[in-house]
């Protein structure tokens, strides 16, 4: 390479990023290597701010007298926060944090261009003077403090260079800067006066290319074609390299690596363990989302009263807490069982109470132990502390509830937990720049630290870079493919900064600050990607979801092609192979083992509905006792308004006995017994703590109101006495121990039963208690249970929009809502009796299927019933379906 020839031993080179530096150095070796070399020196190469560093760093460690300290960029952001905190401006401010963070970079850009802080045109604004306010007090606290900001970091260089101070570097050769700032051009002007060589090169300094550009459907096809092009590249010639481009990939990382994931893995997998295929992903993520990481986070959070519960089943399923391979059953069961109480906090402090209904030291003792010693631990910090002091009690209390886990962490979770290490390090340092903080203000740091700290754990050199746009500017590829050169994207809209007057950045030519500024830059970038590979392609999409694309104007030259005219390998998505892999091998497997003679059956009525509606449901969930995880919610959930109903209705009855008591009663007294009967209901079925009053008030209005209009249609009716409330009875029906709890038996005028069964649904209909698989078999149940007496069945439909009372009866009884029935269209057999033989012949049936075993999926209102099913993943709907439909369509076709 011509680039090489021109590096002496002495010679420094420098790159506007890491990644040009790393891949430069491996250049160079192998250049070395060609000439048959066994040593050579090493090659200083590195960062432009990385060189300022060293710099700085070597000077410091000369000069004794040198007491100035150099600030990290986050502690940099912490004093600007601060001094934002501070200010009067402070009160009008939302979000303080995302303010310092412009407030440096506007910091940083006049630093950069070399602005005074006295400048006239920063008065021109109020969000100008603002700054102004706060830079002055930086630059105040800086020199006060005896501090360096890296943005003032080359200032200061110049100076000592100019008192000669500094030695000068002999020979600078920078590499890949598409723009240098005046700060660094002052710097490298002062080095080549006082005798250094001062060179601008080029990793590709002539080298012609084929350059294309081609249009697909949208992001993802962008993603997808470019992953599938690079794949056969590779299979084609493992050694080549290839570079793909994507604009703000730090924002689509996760699409991208799976994608990517999806189409190098082999045929017969799939892993999203990246480091076994043959691409890297250079974007890196904060620390806190990695899961190690996000998991210590939580851990030290446990420290207020109220926890939401999601955050709880996080830590109670996640594998780095001690003994959580251990205990994970028992945690699984207690999540649920705290999903199942509607719990949506907890507190640590009741469910570390044995006294609790629901606690963790009878049902996970290993978790309650290490939780118990976390909260005396926890409870022993109540001075502040220095940041010097507050890494090494995070890191006591961490061990104390096992973090990271009593598995082996694998490579990536090992080299996360390092860099936490390292984090914490650097946590220490902030004792030069912020006093003693309580525990909470520390946490506070430790996680804003980490939320700015990004990572990527390292992997193995691999033939695929997949780079975002400023990263890929002058890399040396063999093929190289850039994304995203759409219209509104490249050169994108100009984005000044917002504490600094436009007219000032319009002025000095500042990054982002006008769209004649971005076009120029943009077009300096392309022409370096026109250099960086033998064979390029720029794509750009045709739409955004629902808004059209064109390509940039900056690509428009370049010849287009189609997707047709690229070799990109075949790919099958993980879904699809798995939903192929399935005719391998088919088994209709419908029938269960039976169910043994000794053997108790739970139960009782939902056996004869879940059958009917799908022997497959019956089987899963009263069988296998598969069940869906319960979602919290804040208020009651609708079983629990439908028991408060039944309650409440179980006290007036009880208290009236018969409608002639309810209709002697005045409104004032009805009301009376109403309130009495919502409240004492509230109370009895509510087990958990509900905050607010408010909440409970307005629902025990909605009872009372929804009380006072079911009884006013009670009172509509001839006489009835009520002669059973909520009463429970236990038989055997075909070997099945049922249980049954009868809502109301009303004795009507001439000593007959009608039975009712309450409901607070919407839609609800008779026609469920017939046919060869009624959906409410509870009803003929009852019936079944008192033949001779029973002349009646309804639903007492108690729902706010419609109030009723439908059913049948043997004979009229006098309620037009209550058909005789004779009058039942869809009836099964003509006369009572024989509708009751046949309710027994059904029923038995359908008890018999479920002992047998019979376990088909058969839903009964096919796709309507499987919509209020959770058991898709188990049964598989979907493919049985999709075998039916290949089933029919190859029959029509032979």
């Amino acid at each position: 390479m011509e680039l090489f020839k021109k590096i002496l031993p002495y010679t420094t080179v420098l790159t506007p990023n890491r990644r040009l530096s790393a891949t430069l150095l491996k250049k160079y070796d192998a250049y070395q290597r060609e000439l048959n070399r066994t040593a050579w020196p090493t090659l200083t190469i590195l960062p432009f701010t990385t060189w300022l560093q060293q710099l700085w760093t070597s000077f410091a460690t000369q000069e004794i007298e040198i007491t100035t300290i150099a600030l990290t960029p986050q502690q940099e952001h912490v004093i600007w926060e601060k001094i934002l905190q501070d200010s009067p401006e402070s009160e009008r401010l939302l979000q303080v944090s995302a303010t310092a963070e412009l407030a440096k970079s506007a910091w940083s850009m006049m630093k950069q261009w070399q602005v005074p802080l006295s400048h006239p045109l920063l008065t021109l604004t109020d969000d100008g003077k603002s700054f102004q306010q706060w830079a002055f007090q930086f630059e105040s606290l800086c020199q006060k403090q005896q501090w360096i900001d890296s943005a003032s970091l080359a200032d200061t260089l110049i100076e000592n260079l100019q008192k000669k101070l500094i030695p000068t570097p002999p020979h600078l050769i920078l590499i890949g800067f598409t723009e240098l700032s005046p700060q660094q051009q002052a710097l490298l002007t002062l080095c080549e006066q006082l005798g250094s060589k001062v060179e601008i090169a080029h990793v590709h300094a002539s080298q012609s290319s084929s350059a294309f550009r081609i249009s697909l459907t949208d992001e993802e096809d962008e993603i997808r074609s470019m992953a599938r092009w690079a794949k056969a590249l590779i299979e084609h010639k493992s050694t080549t390299t290839i570079g793909c481009v994507i604009p703000h990939l730090e924002t689509i990382r996760d699409t991208v690596s799976r994608i990517f994931a999806e189409i190098f893995s082999p045929p017969d997998s799939f892993t999203l363990h990246t480091t076994a295929l043959p691409f890297n992903i250079s974007a890196g993520k904060p620390l806190t989302q990695y899961s190690i990481i996000h998991i210590a986070l939580e851990l030290l959070n446990l420290t207020h009263e109220t926890i939401p519960l999601d955050v709880f089943s996080q830590l109670l399923y996640s594998p780095f807490l001690g003994e959580a391979e251990q205990e994970r059953i028992k945690r699984a069961n207690f999540d649920n069982r705290l999903r199942h109480a509607n719990v949506t906090s907890i507190s640590l402090a009741k469910l570390l109470n044995p006294q609790e209904k629901i606690n963790l030291i009878s049902s996970c003792p290993a978790l309650a132990k290490r939780l118990h010693a976390f909260m005396l631990k926890l409870s022993e910090l109540k001075k502040p502390l220095s940041t010097h002091q507050w890494p090494t009690v995070f890191m006591d209390l961490l061990t104390l509830l096992g973090w990271p886990g009593e598995r082996s962490l694998n490579s990536h979770e090992y080299q996360i937990v390092q860099q936490w290490l390292a984090l914490l390090s650097e946590y220490r340092t902030f004792d030069t720049i912020l006093p003693d903080q309580s525990y909470q203000n520390a946490l506070f740091y430790l996680h804003r630290l980490a939320a700015k700290m990004i990572y990527q754990p390292s992997s193995p050199e691999t033939s695929v870079q997949v780079l975002g746009i400023l990263e890929a500017a002058e890399l040396p590829f063999d093929y190289l493919w850039v994304m995203g050169m759409n219209d509104t994207t490249f050169p994108p809209v100009p984005r000044p900064n917002p504490l600094l007057p436009q007219r000032l950045q319009k002025l000095l030519r500042m990054p982002h600050a006008t769209a004649e500024k971005e076009l120029i830059y943009c077009s300096h970038l392309l022409e370096q990607f026109k250099q960086s590979a033998n064979y390029i392609i720029f794509s750009h999409s045709l739409k955004n979801q629902d808004c059209l694309l064109r390509a940039s104007s900056l690509i428009m030259d370049l010849p287009e092609i189609k997707i047709t005219d690229l070799t990109i390998s075949q790919f099958i998505s993980p879904a699809e192979r798995l939903f192929h892999s399935r005719k391998i091998e088919s088994i209709q497997d419908e029938i269960a083992p039976p169910v043994s003679i000794d053997t108790f059956l739970a139960g009782g009525t939902a056996i004869f509905k879940q059958q009917a509606t799908c022997p497959f449901k019956a089987f899963a969930e009263l069988r296998l006792y598969a069940k869906h995880l319960e979602a919290p919610l804040l208020g009651l959930r609708p079983e629990e308004r439908g028991t408060i109903i039944h309650k409440a209705l179980e006290i007036i009855w009880k208290e009236l006995n018969d409608s002639d008591t309810l209709n002697s009663l005045d409104n004032q007294a009805l009301d009376r017994l109403i309130h009495q009967a919502a409240t004492l209901a509230i109370e009895y079925v509510i087990k958990k703590e509900i905050s607010s009053l408010r909440y409970l008030a307005l629902e025990i209005q909605r009872l009372k109101t929804l009380l006072r209009k079911w009884l006013a249609l009670e009172k509509t009716r001839p006489f009835f006495k009520v002669i059973a409330r909520e009463q429970e009875m236990k038989f055997t029906f075909n070997n099945i121990n049922i249980k049954l709890r009868i809502d109301r038996i009303d004795e009507l005028s001439d000593g007959s039963q009608l039975i009712i069964d309450y409901k607070t649904g919407k839609n609800l209909s008779i026609q469920d208690w017939f046919g060869d698989r009624p959906l409410e078999p509870q009803m003929p149940l009852y019936c079944l249970v008192n033949k001779t007496h029973t002349i009646g069945l309804a639903f007492g439909q108690l729902h706010p929009d419609q109030l009723n009372l439908i059913g049948i009866s043997k004979y009229p009884i006098d309620i037009s809502t209550i058909k005789t029935f004779s009058d039942i269209r869809y009836a099964n057999d003509v006369t009572w009796e024989q509708q009751l033989t046949h309710w027994e012949t059904t029923l038995t049936k359908l008890s018999n299927e479920f002992q047998q075993g019979y376990a088909y999926i058969d839903p009964k209102e096919g796709s309507e019933t499987c919509r209020l099913c959770h058991l898709h993943a188990l049964c598989r709907i979907h493919e049985y379906n999709q075998d039916e439909y290949n089933h029919e369509h190859n029959t029509i076709h032979s």
